[in-house]
């Protein structure tokens, strides 16, 4: 056997363990595994080596091997019809909690809202003053 050849064999085997460790992680029973692993590296062999077959194989490659990323571990424990081996962890609350309510500050103002500076213009606001409208300069006499 060439350099070649067992480097493509060893490439493919390589790759064919990037899924089979996600379904290793979902529980499956080590069987399963093993014949997941050997059918992946059969089928990237296949692309490897045929590319009359690739057209064929590889998008049934690709979504294999995309599959144990998008569905959990759960959902693939499911395929089998059995539960993980691990009790599921628990959920852990980590919101901060409210800060304590700070009492009511004594008001020390009056009743009565007062300016405590002159607004604009120098001269104080009168409230019992009526409020005229500015004259309009636009030019009509009245």
């Amino acid at each position: 056997m060439s350099a070649a050849v067992i480097l493509v064999f060893l490439l493919a085997g390589l790759l064919a363990l990037v899924p089979v460790w996600r379904l290793r992680a979902a529980g499956w029973p080590t069987a399963w595994v093993l014949g997941s692993w050997i059918t992946y590296g059969v089928a990237i062999l296949i692309v490897m080596r045929y590319a009359a077959l690739t057209k064929f194989v590889l998008p049934l490659l690709v979504i294999a091997y995309v599959a144990p990323f998008v569905a959990g571990p759960e959902r693939l424990a499911r395929v089998l019809g059995t539960r993980r081996a691990e009790p599921p962890r628990p959920i852990i609350d980590v919101t901060p909690k409210p800060p304590p309510v700070l009492p009511a500050a004594p008001r020390t103002r009056g009743a009565g809202r007062t300016l405590h500076a002159d607004p604009p213009g120098g001269e104080a606001i009168d409230a019992a003053a009526p409020v005229t409208e500015p004259a309009s300069d636009g030019g009509e006499a009245s």
